[in-house]
């Protein structure tokens, strides 16, 4: 069973694999320094699924290095940059950033999404900037959409050309809330909508693969030209796993096949991948080192936790793959092919 949603999921019954799923979590949690620990505890129990199953990912990924001996920063400063990756991890004398990203399916986009509508019509049409919303905590029946668009505003007017992703957390009518808001950059064309977006655009419409391309895209410019590996994970949640399959259309473009002859067809890669779609000449997000796939399986006595990688051929600053020696990973070979080493993903 792939589709185990939020804490409540975790803790309905006694199912063993579910107890020693919630424990095992709770355990990691502990791993964790405070202040972190608390706000992702509260991330955890959350009753929405995008706040559970992103911290689920941070988790999974925070105990996957220390368990490896790489030292952990969470979300370290960056010099030049306002925003902050989830992660800064070093094992001798390799450095990456990583940056964690959920992608939830429509239904959980439809239960994220019923009490951000009121404020994603507020704030419609008023912002100087198109913006993504994300709940990171369970919401109040209402939200101060005028107090939330003057926090937006004040971090919308810095840095114009930059993608800008940051968290409010405030009080409303008593409740604690917390949001994640993502600007994207400015764009010189003044025809084009400005407001809110993202979950509310038209996701029942995409395609597995464009979801992941759209998710790599939002975290993809957030830093610039940086000196150090690159990698961003990705958890695609729905009620089957996102497979192998999706992500290379995502990466590597849309497969489309050519007759060569009545008989014989030749598979080809659209150039609209996240790795080798181009611009003015060069590739878009060259500065991207490796794709890291995350998926999380119930099975009838136990749990597993599955990893793999896709290394970007087209990398300024390539990772390394003996950094993993036990993931599967694709990479190019000598012959400047794509191929598996360490295994493939696990296909059940």
């Amino acid at each position: 069973m792939w589709d185990i949603r939020g804490w409540n999921r975790l803790t309905v019954n006694n199912n063993p694999p579910l107890v020693a799923a919630r424990r095992e979590f709770l355990s990691w949690l502990a791993e964790v320094a405070e202040p972190v620990q608390t706000i992702w505890g509260g991330r955890l129990q959350s009753k929405l699924d995008h706040p559970h199953l992103s911290v689920r990912l941070e988790l999974f990924l925070h105990h996957y290095f220390k368990h490896n001996d790489w030292s952990v920063e969470i979300e370290p400063e960056i010099p030049g940059s306002p925003n902050r990756p989830d992660f800064r991890v070093m094992h001798s004398t390799d450095m990456l950033l990583v940056e964690a990203k959920a992608i939830l399916d429509e239904l959980s986009i439809t239960q994220e999404t019923t009490r951000l509508t009121q404020v994603a019509d507020d704030l419609s049409g008023k912002l100087s900037r198109y913006a993504i919303i994300e709940p990171l905590s369970d919401l109040p029946p209402s939200l101060p959409a005028r107090r939330i668009k003057a926090q937006i505003e004040q971090h919308a007017q810095t840095q114009a050309s930059a993608t800008l992703e940051f968290d409010l957390s405030d009080v409303h009518k008593g409740k604690r809330y917390s949001l994640r808001v993502v600007l994207l950059p400015e764009s010189p064309d003044t025809t084009e909508l400005r407001g809110v977006g993202g979950m509310m655009s038209g996701v029942h419409t995409l395609t597995t693969g464009k979801r992941i391309r759209d998710a790599l895209e939002e975290k993809a410019g957030k830093y610039g030209s940086m000196d150090v590996p690159f990698v961003i994970a990705i958890y695609g949640v729905g009620h089957f796993p996102v497979l192998p399959s999706d992500e290379l259309d995502a990466l590597c473009g849309d497969k489309v096949w050519n007759e060569q002859s009545r008989s014989q067809f030749v598979e080809r890669r659209q150039p609209n991948g996240f790795f080798n779609s181009v611009r003015e000449g060069r590739h878009r997000h060259e500065g991207v080192s490796a794709v890291a796939s995350y998926r999380f399986k119930l099975l009838e006595h136990t749990h597993v936790h599955l990893l793999h990688i896709y290394h970007n051929p087209f990398a300024v600053r390539p990772l390394n793959p003996d950094l993993f020696p036990t993931v599967p990973q694709m990479a190019m070979d000598s012959a400047g092919s794509l191929k598996w080493i360490n295994g493939e993903p696990e296909s059940w």
